[in-house]
């Protein structure tokens, strides 16, 4: 019998997203040639080893196997990284939103470091707006930035589009906040890429508002919409259990927003494209 490291990936990331279309997005494959990798491992061992569902969980024998795949993924994964590793020297400039989850920012990391063990990375965190022009003078390598999908910021052809998402407004739970009042706004400042479309929302809708917060800081925002001293307009992956759209019963209109890798011209190009290479393969996802 022998065991395919790949299938044994795929058996992985499956279990681990509770289905095929989460563990085909971090895999950076097709759903179906993640159902057929778990198929065949499952006719090389004779098992089954996932319980098919609307969550995919794996039986026991496939919990078993997960124990020994853990140990040879990880195995072959440092095998390669030491063989493959590059000998390049230099330094690369990242800059990142607050909001991207820093679990999958240090993965990237991880692997990068792995493969250009000479090639130092510095990471900046800003808002948007102060990103791109960062990218824009080279003072970061790379950019992954939040835009508007309208107006000045929106994303440019040749910046990679990881995924988008819509903006809505949203007040804190139990707050009661009148649509015909002067509307306290929660506001991430002049550098926020969506600020001018926030506005030209509320001047549509003929809702007059004052600002009551302006904070850069994500987590700021999110703690004073959820303690009721305003509304701001959010993603949706940035909108918490403590929120609720604003106004109840009807949506004030908002542009989507789009998360992108922005690259600055640069030399070193090998390790900069292998660095937006594996931005792209963990942060991509498949929108449904």
């Amino acid at each position: 019998m022998k065991l395919d490291v790949e299938s044994l990936r795929a058996l992985q990331a499956v279990v681990e997203h509770g289905g095929f279309t989460g563990a085909a997005a971090q895999l950076g494959v097709t759903q179906s040639a993640v159902s057929w990798k778990i198929k065949r491992l499952e006719e090389r061992v004779g098992l089954e080893l996932v319980k098919r569902g609307q969550v995919v969980e794996a039986t026991p024998d496939g919990a078993d196997l997960l124990t020994y795949a853990e140990q040879i993924v990880h195995a072959h994964d440092s095998a390669v990284s030491h063989l493959t590793r590059s000998d390049i020297e230099g330094v690369l400039r990242l800059g990142s939103t607050e909001d991207l989850h820093s679990d999958e920012l240090v993965e990237v990391l991880a692997r990068f470091g792995r493969a250009y063990p000479n090639i130092r990375i510095d990471v900046r965190v800003q808002v948007s707006g102060l990103l791109s022009e960062w990218a824009d003078a080279g003072d970061v390598d790379i950019a992954i930035l939040q835009l508007s999908n309208e107006g000045e910021f929106a994303p440019r052809p040749d910046d990679i589009v990881l995924w988008s998402e819509d903006l809505v407004w949203v007040q804190g739970v139990g707050a009661d906040i009148d649509a015909g009042t002067v509307v306290p706004l929660m506001s991430f400042g002049p550098e926020c890429t969506y600020a001018e479309q926030v506005n030209e929302s509320m001047a549509r809708a003929g809702i007059r508002t004052r600002l009551a917060l302006e904070c850069p800081s994500l987590r700021g925002v999110q703690s004073a919409v959820e303690a009721g001293l305003g509304i701001a307009a959010l993603n949706e992956q940035n909108i918490t259990p403590g929120m609720t759209e604003w106004p109840p019963g009807q949506r004030v209109p908002l542009p989507r927003v789009s998360y992108v890798i922005r690259t600055a011209t640069r030399d070193n190009l090998e390790p900069l494209e292998a660095l937006r290479a594996e931005l792209v393969r963990t942060l991509e996802r498949i929108e449904s």
